[in-house]
């Protein structure tokens, strides 16, 4: 017969470590209020949430610094492993050391066959030498992640294969006790912490988009090469004059296929449906008033117009005026054809700015 843990006078009830863990790894900081340390729990809590948050003002506001956000990364996943550690460790507290051996007692205890789930869906029963159904939930988990790549519609399926391999692992696990309750609250943390990771690479492009800057016609307001984020702006949302702007290329784009994430420039709004544009004496005049343009570097060399801008259009031209190919050589550029704003510059580092 095995012996239990056993458990001295004043002592609180032993803790499961790697239920603990489990805990942990959906949730960071809920192995630590499991095992009784509230405090340092939310502390692990509130920390992971913050220098997440931190991750993705860094990354995504017009203000934040993206290598900042990315190097923050590791302070992130240090905590993160941290937190693992410290919520195992805590538990080990409630068995004492000459009943407890972590060989014996991962190799016995249910909930490290979950852990292994957590990590892959099958690990847990592979460990259990249940090979036929680990192989089965093993394939069908990397299969389903992988195709839900490109269909957003599989991540449900993906989230519940996840989750049903951890209970399946817990229910396979030799145990003379269950704790059922603990196993639904955690599949829950698992669905819902796995389904909202993953929702991540199609969230962000409904926000943002990214757009290598092609050529110099925006000098030297915007460099070749500089990766800029943009910011979808639906067909009833204004433009005004100044706006940097990301659009497919009217020249190589059908109307049909306006908007498409192909062929994609970028220039700046000179002129809105309405007014009247003429380019003489060096600089833009709007509605017979020069425009003030102090991003520009050099006169403009050309003379266009006067034309007044249908509606439904625009009027755009690069900040090198004198070397893009724009409004002024191809006409007005149709108000589908836009995809959004460009309002930061985030890679290279040393070019990391806003954009007005």
């Amino acid at each position: 017969m095995k012996a239990t843990p056993k458990v001295l006078v004043g002592q609180r009830s032993p803790k499961s470590p790697w239920l603990a863990v489990n805990l942990s790894a959906a949730l960071p900081g809920a192995g630590q209020m499991y095992d009784g340390a509230i405090a340092r729990g939310l502390i692990i809590a509130v920390a992971h949430g913050s220098l997440l948050a931190f991750i993705l003002w860094s990354i995504f506001a017009p203000e934040g610094n993206t290598l900042r956000g990315l190097i923050t990364l590791v302070p992130l996943l240090s905590l993160y492993i941290f937190n693992l550690w410290d919520s195992h460790h805590a538990a080990k507290r409630g068995i004492t050391l000459d009943e407890f051996s972590p060989l014996r007692y991962q190799s016995s205890d249910p909930w490290y066959p979950v852990f292994l789930s957590q990590v892959l869906p099958g690990l847990g029963h592979l460990f259990l030498q249940r090979a036929a159904i680990g192989g089965t939930l093993l394939i069908l988990g990397i299969l389903t992640a992988y195709l839900a790549n490109f269909n957003p519609d599989l991540l449900p399926l993906m989230t519940i294969i996840w989750a049903a391999g951890c209970g399946l692992a817990y229910r396979a696990a030799p145990s003379r006790q269950r704790q059922w309750g603990w196993l639904g609250l955690l599949l829950a943390a698992v669905i819902v912490t796995r389904f909202a990771i993953s929702s991540i690479p199609f969230v962000v492009p409904q926000q943002v988009v990214q757009c290598i800057v092609p050529s110099e016609s925006m000098l030297p307001t915007l460099e070749v090469r500089d990766r800029i984020f943009v910011r979808p702006r639906p067909l009833d949302q204004p433009l005004s004059v100044g706006d940097i702007i990301v659009f497919s290329n009217p020249e190589r784009t059908p109307l049909d296929q306006a908007g498409d994430l192909y062929n994609l420039m970028v220039k700046r709004v000179v002129a809105l449906p309405g007014q009247r544009v003429e380019i003489r004496l060096g600089q833009v005049w709007i509605n017979d008033t020069p425009l003030a343009e102090p991003y520009l570097k050099d006169p403009i060399l050309y003379e266009w117009g006067p034309e007044i801008v249908p509606n439904g259009n625009l009027f755009v031209l690069g900040d090198n005026r004198n070397k893009s190919r724009d409004s002024h050589i191809w006409g007005f550029l149709p108000r589908p054809h836009v995809v959004g704003n460009a309002y930061k510059i985030y890679w290279p580092p040393q070019r990391v700015q806003p954009l007005p």
